[in-house]
C-alpha cells in the first residue's frame, strides 16, 4: 500500500504543471509587450520561479544594448527585489515574400508582407512594400525570404537595342516613326532612342510597351 501511495505521489509531481513562470520567461514576455521594437538576446537573472501576478516591474536604466529592471516580487507579507539585466537588439521592418515568387513575376501587394527582424538583417532589404510593388522578380524568391534589391528589376516596357515606336505630338500634329532604344526603360522613364532614319539620338519618355514619346 505504501508503495502505491509513493508511486501515485510521483505521478502527480510529474503530471501537474509547475505554478508561475521563471524570471527569464517573465521578463521576455514583458519586453515583447512593452518594448515591441526590441529583440531579447540574453537575460541575466536568477534561475527561479515566480508568480507573475504578484510582480511589479521598474525600468532602472536603458541604452542601445541593455535594459535593466528591478522586479518586486510579493511573497505573502514579504517583497523580494530581483535585479534583471537584458541584452537587446533593435528590430526594424523589412519586406519579405508572402509565398514563393517565381522568376519574371510582376510583384503585387498580395505577394508581400512586412515583418520585423534584427536591425542588421533589415538593412539587406526594403523597408516598405511600396518600394517593391510593380517590380519583377529576377529569380525565384522563397516564401519568408527578405527581398533584396538584387532580387528584383524594374518592369521594363522598353529594352535596350530593341525597336520602339516613337510618337511626336505637337498641337494637332502627330508623327510616328521607328527608333531603337539605347537603354532599358520602365513607364515614365526618360531614355535615349536612336532615330533609325537619321541616326540622331532623341530623348524620349516611355509611355507603353515598346512605345516612347519624344521629349522636346
Amino acid at each position: 500500500m505504501r508503495f502505491l501511495l509513493l508511486a501515485f505521489s510521483f505521478l502527480l509531481l510529474t503530471v501537474l504543471p509547475a505554478s508561475g513562470e521563471t524570471v527569464k520567461d517573465f521578463i521576455k514576455h514583458y519586453i515583447d509587450v512593452h518594448f515591441p521594437g526590441k529583440a531579447v538576446i540574453f537575460v541575466s537573472a536568477p534561475d527561479k520561479d515566480i508568480d507573475s501576478d504578484s510582480v511589479r516591474v521598474t525600468l532602472t536604466s536603458e541604452d542601445k544594448y541593455y535594459l535593466r529592471f528591478r522586479l518586486f516580487v510579493k511573497d505573502g507579507a514579504k517583497e523580494e527585489i530581483i535585479p534583471v539585466n537584458v541584452r537587446v537588439a533593435n528590430l526594424k521592418p523589412v519586406v519579405v515574400a508572402a509565398h514563393d515568387i517565381l522568376p519574371k513575376t510582376l510583384i503585387k501587394k498580395s505577394d508581400l508582407k512586412v515583418k520585423k527582424v534584427l536591425e542588421g538583417r533589415a538593412s539587406l532589404g526594403f523597408k516598405s512594400a511600396e518600394d517593391v510593388i510593380g517590380k519583377r522578380a529576377k529569380r525565384l524568391i522563397r516564401a519568408g525570404s527578405i527581398i533584396k534589391p538584387s532580387d528584383v528589376i524594374p518592369d521594363f516596357k522598353v529594352f535596350k537595342n530593341a525597336p520602339v515606336k516613337v510618337v511626336y505630338v505637337s498641337n494637332n500634329i502627330r508623327i510616328e516613326m521607328v527608333g531603337q532604344a539605347l537603354q532599358n526603360g520602365a513607364l515614365g522613364d526618360i531614355i535615349e532612342v536612336k532615330n533609325i532614319s537619321t541616326g540622331k539620338k532623341l530623348l524620349c519618355r516611355v509611355i507603353g510597351s515598346g512605345v516612347v514619346e519624344f521629349v522636346p
